[in-house]
């Protein structure tokens, strides 16, 4: 897969100074609100961790293990998963590209088992992002249509401290 292949890809992208979207650290998924349980919110049982770049790539790193707990593991996790990416002459794992518009924003990413893009749709609020829904078609627009009321994941921002690699993707 090529970045030419992503039709979010953009050579020239540049994050908007008003943009509530962070880069200086990682996104944590910290609870869930579903409808579909009387919409009560719960702790998330996965633990799933976003890194979004100044360039507009955006990787994912699952801690099922919770062993990452602090900054310097955030950073040194997806620079580890950078270098054995290197190493191996492949692309990282959950790597894609992010467009924001206004307090919204999709992040589209290559599904390899399917052989097929995945669109996940967030709301951006200071500090959080929620994510709203996926799916495999749309092709990354942002519509009302992806911005349902059924699901909610809400991350955390958390800053981190060190240089993050730069995805190889």
């Amino acid at each position: 897969m090529a970045q030419s292949d992503y039709s979010l890809y953009n050579p020239g992208f540049i994050l908007t100074s008003t943009t509530p979207l962070r880069t200086d650290g990682v996104y944590v998924l910290e609870k869930v609100w579903t409808n579909q349980n009387g919409g009560r919110e719960r702790i998330a049982a996965e633990r799933k961790i976003y890194k979004f770049y100044p360039g507009g790539q955006v990787n994912l790193i699952l801690d099922p293990e919770r062993k990452l707990t602090n900054s310097e593991a955030y950073v040194q996790a997806f620079n580890h998963r950078i270098e054995e990416s290197q190493k191996n002459g492949s692309a990282t794992l959950f790597e894609g590209y992010f467009k924001v518009e206004n307090d919204k924003m999709v992040i589209q990413r290559w599904v390899t088992p399917r052989k097929q893009f995945s669109y996940d749709y967030f709301l951006l609020e200071k500090d959080i992002i929620i994510g709203i829904s996926s799916t495999i078609s749309g092709k990354g627009q942002i519509t009302d249509k992806h911005f349902t009321e059924y699901y909610k994941a809400y991350y955390s921002f958390i800053p981190t401290k060190g240089e993050y690699l730069m995805p190889n993707w």
